[in-house]
């Protein structure tokens, strides 16, 4: 498990995660901050326009009361001829004329400002006429006579006026023009953010999640036995750390999965040297080398020949399931008699069948399977000698075998006490023994299943345990009619 030790400019986990928010909400930040000042930009604009429009509006309607005033000052000072009322003929001129030069200094349109100019013209030339030399005679006419004008003057106030309420109607146009491209502008500001947050999101949950899948994918690695080296982990300091850590834990497990197939080679070879001459030795007593046996020393010498046969399997399992995990050869594909290769097994194993007056039943027909014999006789004699350790004195052992499509199923039942629920995820593991321990037997290595599924991988099928409503368990062994693995 090659590591790779470069992280991403060197920081850990959490910095990267902490600048991973920082700049996942740094759009939306960017989004808000503008749309505040295109809010504030618009209110600024809006208030100004309210302010010019009131105004303008407010300054136009002085103005036409300035007429008024005008208009009626006038008319004392000429029909009464009383100075103090002249002088507010003067007073009315004076306050037009302010108020004329404030709404000239606003933003007026051309004609507004035409009109404006013309009603100043005409104010001029009728404060002249009252205020001429000799306007006492008949102050009553000349006042009459002037009434045309100053209702001209009105007439261009009403116009100023309702220019002054269109402007009005423009500047609220205008702002809910500028409020609908806010908006536009606001909407395509929010969805260029947000995607830009999300694509931001994505790739950074990305290179988040890929050193925690590497670290994932290695650790299922372990878990399922594969110490070989495998992808290393790229990404934060502290991860590409805790990926060092797992290669030192991968390799510490292989040299301790080395050790124990040694220890298991030298433990075999060494029990197997006095295990031959125990079985010479219990051979020669029971065949009366040494002097006749009574009945009681027979049953105790086929006792002692089936302890030493029981035994014999128990290292063969332990030799054959380190051969076939680490030294796997490859397969001697054969023409194989599925019911002859049974009815060897059955033979081989009659003395533990009749000590526990146990009956086997085969009904596999003329069926034939192509592959390797030894390791086809290794997987169905496991599969015998743990139906028979699991079978009630007296019980029944079936071989039932079929062709389905794509190669041949055999199943193996017995009447036992079955497997536990609890234990069918870790039937196959090696060195396990269920619960559902037989009181009368030896335990066993827990390597017969282990080692009877992996012939059966080995030549591209299956072995697994089906549900049964009664006592006793299933076995079911596919075998294609082509094995697809010629080795483990």
């Amino acid at each position: 498990m090659a590591f790779n030790l470069r992280a991403p400019f060197g920081i850990s986990f959490s910095a990267l995660l902490l600048w991973s928010f920082a700049l996942v909400g740094l759009p939306l930040v960017i989004g808000l901050s503008v749309t505040a000042y295109l809010f504030d930009h618009v209110a600024t604009q809006a208030r100004h326009s309210v302010a010019v429009a009131v105004q303008l509006t407010r300054t136009s309607r002085q103005l036409a009361q300035d007429i008024d005033n005008l208009q009626r000052a006038s008319g004392q000072c000429l029909v009464l001829q009383d100075a103090a009322l002249c002088r507010g003929v003067e007073q009315a001129h004076e306050a037009f004329a302010h108020d004329a030069e404030q709404l000239q200094a606003m933003p007026l349109p051309p004609d507004q400002l035409h009109t404006l100019r013309a009603l100043g013209t005409l104010e001029a030339s009728l404060y002249a006429d009252v205020m001429a030399p000799g306007r006492g005679k008949d102050g009553a006419k000349v006042f009459n006579a002037l009434n045309p004008q100053f209702d001209a003057m009105r007439h261009a106030a009403d116009s100023l006026i309702g220019h002054s309420n269109d402007l009005v109607d423009q500047q609220e146009e205008r702002l809910r023009q500028v409020s609908s491209r806010l908006w536009s502008v606001l909407g395509w500001l929010t969805l260029a953010s947000v995607s830009l947050s999300v694509c931001l999101a994505l790739l950074f949950s990305w290179l988040l999640g890929r050193p925690l899948r590497q670290i994932k994918y290695a650790i299922q690695r372990l878990g399922e036995g594969q110490l070989g080296p495998a992808p290393g982990v790229s990404g934060p300091r502290d991860l590409v750390d805790l990926g060092v850590q797992l290669d030192w834990l991968r390799r510490r497990l292989a040299d301790l999965e080395a050790q124990k197939a040694q220890l298991l080679r030298h433990v075999s070879h060494e029990l197997k040297t006095p295990l031959a001459s125990m079985k010479e030795g219990v051979d020669l007593l029971a065949e009366g080398v040494c002097g006749p046996l009574n009945a009681e020393q027979q049953s105790i010498a086929r006792i002692m020949r089936g302890n030493v046969r029981d035994l014999h399997q128990r290292i063969d399992s332990l030799i054959h399931y380190d051969s076939a995990l680490h030294h796997p050869e490859p397969l001697q594909i054969t023409t194989v008699k599925l019911r002859r290769l049974l009815a060897g097994l059955i033979r081989r194993n009659h003395l533990t069948l009749r000590a526990r007056a146990v009956q086997v039943s085969c009904g596999c027909s003329t069926l034939q399977i192509q592959g390797d014999r030894a390791k086809l006789e290794s997987l169905f004699e496991n599969l015998l000698i743990n139906a028979i350790r699991f079978s009630p004195q007296g019980g029944k052992i079936g071989f039932e075998a079929a062709p389905v499509p794509g190669g041949i199923e055999i199943r193996v039942s017995d009447q036992g006490p079955g497997v536990a629920p609890e234990d069918h995820d870790r039937l196959f593991q090696p060195f396990f023994q269920g619960r559902n321990q037989p009181a009368s037997a030896l335990r066993g290595t827990g390597l017969g299943l282990a080692l009877a599924r992996q012939y059966a991988q080995m030549h591209g099928g299956t072995l697994e345990l089906l549900s049964r409503s009664g006592p006793g368990a299933v076995f079911r062994v596919f075998l294609p009619d082509r094995p697809t693995s010629l080795s483990a």
